[in-house]
């Protein structure tokens, strides 16, 4: 039986080829967003640590460390905010690029489903094809059997 070759194997390969790349477009957005949702993290965190850091040493007042705490912690709030609005453009940009992984994925399916069913019709048919010769073969024997016994009867 011969093997089953898909017609449309290389615009199958490029649909695959497409589909990895918007795939690893959406791993570098995700990778963004995680990335921008842990440095706010880490900014809350170093803003609380700052904070704790004030209340602990509170014994004595420092009036130039309160001001160089209160810029710090302005900074960090400053740098949380910029970071929040990136997380914000980081998620529209994921949606997109999800919505074409997405697309690109459902053209690849397609012509995988048609590959399959392609395969399938083709090696029923090759199956068909191979019934019918066996069919022929055993009906040739039965005939030269036949054959063969009438051309005996003759003989004698």
């Amino acid at each position: 039986m011969r093997r089953f070759q898909f017609r449309l194997e290389r615009f199958l390969e490029l649909r695959r080829w497409k589909e990895r790349e918007w795939e690893i477009a959406l791993a570098k957005a995700l990778g963004v967003c995680v990335l921008l949702e842990k440095r706010i993290e880490a900014i809350g965190e170093e803003a609380s640590a700052s904070m704790l850091s004030a209340i602990v040493t509170g014994v004595q007042i420092d009036i130039r460390g309160m001001a160089r705490r209160e810029l710090y912690l302005q900074r960090l709030a400053h740098e949380r905010e910029q970071a929040q609005a990136a997380l914000v453009e980081g998620r529209k940009e994921l949606e997109k690029v999800r919505a074409k992984y997405l697309d690109a994925a459902k053209e690849r399916k397609v012509l995988d489903k048609l590959k399959e069913r392609r395969s399938e019709e083709y090696y029923a048919h090759q199956l068909d094809e191979e019934y019918k010769s066996i069919d022929d073969m055993n009906t040739s024997a039965a005939a030269n059997v036949r054959h063969s016994e009438d051309a005996k009867r003759e003989r004698w």
